[in-house]
């Protein structure tokens, strides 16, 4: 009997995974109105929004080529191994910080959002012959600010297949592959990071990652690609205070504790009143306490 339950229970946790996904994207795009917020120029983007638009037009591209080849068990395992690989475990979880203490109308938390709504609309479009049900579920719940002025249509179903000239913004000539290539190095320096945290915490060295200072140390064949981007790129994605890379023979990683002291608005180490308005917060929580009118 345990056997038998094996599949229902594994398609549940499956179907959780992509209805959860469903409710982060529509949750952050709550107050985003995509006629006045979106990000309209791929180059205002940060390079890890670009790297997740990317992304999901990639997905689109492989969901067409296997609804063409009539394998739909093939759709559903490429949405839910992006769910899980590319959205939750990387996009998503570096967003955070992000959506929740950038100042609302921020360049910089538009511009994820704009990547979200992008995703929201690829997935819902692509899932709509295969979980009708929750797609139209979904498409019911859209933000007011997602919805076509000429007209929200009543069914997911009647709302058309996405393709690459309705994303916002359009990915350049030569873009895409730029961003992945640059990412394709990124990230492998990123899962050598990540289980170089993972074992901080096993050895009780840090708590929560945000406490961590990271010194990688690289070759130059992956300095080449690191430096095109700024620190701040690597603490999100890391999810830590500080990065810093100097060059070496092999990738190797140290941990150590975060300068500064601890926001407690973001909860990163940085340093304290640099907004006078706010003295007991790093800059850029108390220009966007200032943002959204708030007076201590």
């Amino acid at each position: 009997m345990v056997k038998k339950r094996k599949i229902p229970d594994r398609a549940g946790g499956a179907y959780r995974r992509i209805r959860n996904t469903f409710r982060f994207l529509l949750g952050n795009l709550a107050d985003f109105d995509y006629r006045s917020d979106a990000v309209a120029s791929w180059g205002d983007l940060s390079p890890l929004d670009q790297w997740a638009l990317v992304r999901v037009q990639h997905l689109l591209h492989d969901v067409e080529a296997t609804y063409d080849a009539y394998k739909y068990h093939l759709v559903y395992r490429a949405v839910y191994d992006y769910i899980v690989s590319d959205l939750s475990a990387v996009y998503m979880d570096a967003l955070k910080d992000r959506l929740y203490s950038e100042a609302p109308d921020s360049l910089l938390r538009r511009g994820a959002q704009t990547v979200l709504m992008n995703i929201l609309e690829v997935l819902v479009r692509v899932l709509a012959p295969i979980l009708s049900f929750t797609t139209d579920e979904v498409w019911e719940s859209y933000p007011q600010g997602l919805r076509s002025e000429n007209g929200h249509p009543q069914s997911v179903q009647l709302a058309g297949w996405p393709e690459d000239s309705d994303f916002m913004p359009a990915v350049p000539a030569g873009g895409a592959e730029h961003i992945s290539e640059a990412f394709g190095v990124v990230l492998g320096v990123r899962e050598v990071a990540m289980k170089a945290l993972e074992e901080a915490r096993g050895a009780k060295e840090i708590n929560k990652s945000q406490e961590a200072s990271i010194e990688i140390t690289a070759p130059r064949s992956v300095l080449d690609y690191t430096e095109r981007f700024a620190p701040e790129v690597f603490e999100e994605l890391f999810i830590v205070s500080q990065v810093t890379f100097v060059e070496g023979d092999e990738l190797s990683v140290r941990i150590g504790r975060a300068h500064g002291e601890k926001c407690p608005r973001c909860w990163n180490y940085r340093e304290l009143g640099g907004n006078p308005n706010h003295p007991d917060v790093c800059k850029r929580c108390g220009d966007a306490l200032d943002a959204i009118g708030y007076k201590e």
